[in-house]
């Protein structure tokens, strides 16, 4: 392609100028009232523990289970490429690059993995954590006087802490974030990029895909992610209900002789584990949250936690009628509510890959037994899914741009008032005594000059077969 930019530059660099703003004790780490534990499975991957908002429990564990890529098409190798990549598996770790797959001011971990031989191997610097600025306002309002000026503004940048861990499973990389954002949400995404599986071009293959280079044709497929999220909401004891946005057609109070349509909401607490299995409808738009019964906030709420899904989309693929399914029982739901058993940890298992026909962990058991989940420990099975139409600008490999999924766990009415209020780091601007001056208030804030390091050249060893 064209050279971009004409003349080679320096791309804009992340700094800290007055340090690191986030504690790292082990896999203990604590950023602007958040905490959590974390580890890494070698199955499972980036797993998060004891999650914790002003020191209020939201989350008792957090992490992805399982994910599924299922392609299409009459090649032989399509017909077979029904991957659960938690066979493969989900957490294999690889070093990650300092400025490209993780800012300069990044802490990186190591991490221990036993797979393909008899003792464990070191893997070194496969996740990383970092603040980063999010490039759009966590929250802003400039306040018109209508006459031509204002009577303040008052505004915050969006900084978040991440954890990432990128996953290569073969031919894709996965990029696995958590992302902690300061006014309570917690962001879960995944990000895709790798290059693509493709097979020999014929023209049978047409209805599943684009020719593209070397006379190959990149199938299309689904990627799907399953994420189990123990829900801890003031307690073990919990509640989930829908709040559904419904119609009403009403008698126009202020004209009597009119009607007028609107929507209001319209609280469904879910009782059971069938209840509580969600297959989306665009429909009837609703929230999904969570809730302890009893803890109120001062205007009379329940606190709660919601799921808000921004990655979702239908398998279409039936689950009855075609036995395979039952291998990724969870990709038929966006979101499925559960009570927390001990003889269900996990969505899935290393073996459902062996016979998806007759998989060792069936998901669909999970919810068919369909238990109470009114004030118990409750754990939210979400999944996140996408279909990929491969296309030539994937080449040679996929961007993450444009691919990515994410939900977010967001406080409702769990709180008085946004928790980023107390933050140091708002701007508030009023003007001054004379005309054209201003007041600015930085809340404590340094706003001095600071020392910027030199970039260092790129240091990478890549290797990870040797004895440790």
């Amino acid at each position: 392609g064209e050279p971009q930019p004409s003349q080679p530059l320096r791309a804009p660099r992340l700094m800290e100028p007055d340090g690191r703003r986030y504690k790292v004790r082990g896999r203990h780490i604590e950023y602007m009232g958040w905490s959590f534990d974390w580890r890494i499975s070698t199955t499972q991957g980036l797993q998060l523990y004891d999650v914790r908002m002003k020191d209020e429990r939201v989350v008792y564990e957090l992490g992805l289970q399982d994910a599924g890529t299922w392609y299409s098409g009459t090649d032989p190798l399509m017909l077979a490429s029904l991957y659960v990549d938690n066979a493969w598996p989900v957490g294999g770790s690889f070093e990650l690059l300092r400025g490209v797959d993780c800012p300069e001011t990044a802490t990186f971990f190591d991490a221990l993995h036993q797979k393909d031989g008899g003792r464990p191997r070191l893997f070194k610097n496969v996740v990383c954590a970092f603040e980063q600025d999010t490039g759009i306002p966590l929250r802003r309002h400039f306040n018109s006087d209508t006459a031509g000026g204002y009577t303040f503004y008052g505004g915050m940048a969006g900084h978040v802490l991440v954890l990432r861990h990128i996953n290569v499973v073969y031919n894709y990389d996965f990029v696995y974030d958590y992302i902690f954002h300061q006014n309570g949400v917690l962001e879960v995404k995944v990000s895709l990029t790798g290059y693509l599986q493709p097979t020999f071009y014929t023209q049978d293959q047409d209805p599943y895909g684009y020719k593209a280079w070397a006379n190959q044709i990149p199938n299309l497929h689904i990627h799907s992610f399953n994420y189990k999220v123990d829900m801890d909401v003031l307690g073990t004891q919990n509640r989930f209900e829908t709040v559904d946005i419904v119609l009403e057609n009403i008698t126009n109070p202020e004209r009597p002789d009119l009607r007028h349509i609107q929507t209001r909401i319209q609280r469904d607490l879910k009782t059971t584990e069938k209840e509580a299995a969600v297959q989306y409808d665009f429909n009837r738009p609703k929230y999904y949250n969570f809730y302890s019964n009893g803890h109120k906030n001062r205007f009379g709420a329940n606190r709660g936690y919601r799921v808000q899904l921004n990655g979702i989309a239908k398998t279409v693929l039936p689950r009855e009628g075609w036995a395979p399914m039952r291998g990724v029982g969870w990709m038929d739901y966006q979101l499925a509510v559960t009570k927390r058993k001990d003889a269900e940890p996990s969505s899935s298992s290393i073996y459902n890959q062996n016979d998806l026909y007759e998989p060792l962990v069936d998901f669909q058991t999970f919810i068919d037994d369909d238990e109470n989940i009114l004030d118990e420990d409750l754990v939210a099975w979400v999944t996140l899914s996408t279909h990929h139409i491969p296309h030539s600008e994937d080449f040679p490999v996929t961007a993450t741009a444009g691919s990515q999924m994410q939900f977010f766990l967001r406080p409702f009415n769990y709180y008085d008032e946004d928790p980023s209020v107390g933050s140091s780091n708002a701007v508030l601007i009023t003007p001054g005594e004379k005309f054209g001056s201003v007041r600015v208030k930085r809340f404590g804030t340094p706003t001095g000059p600071a020392c910027v390091s030199e970039q260092s050249p790129f240091h990478f060893n890549g290797t990870w077969r040797g004895s440790n």
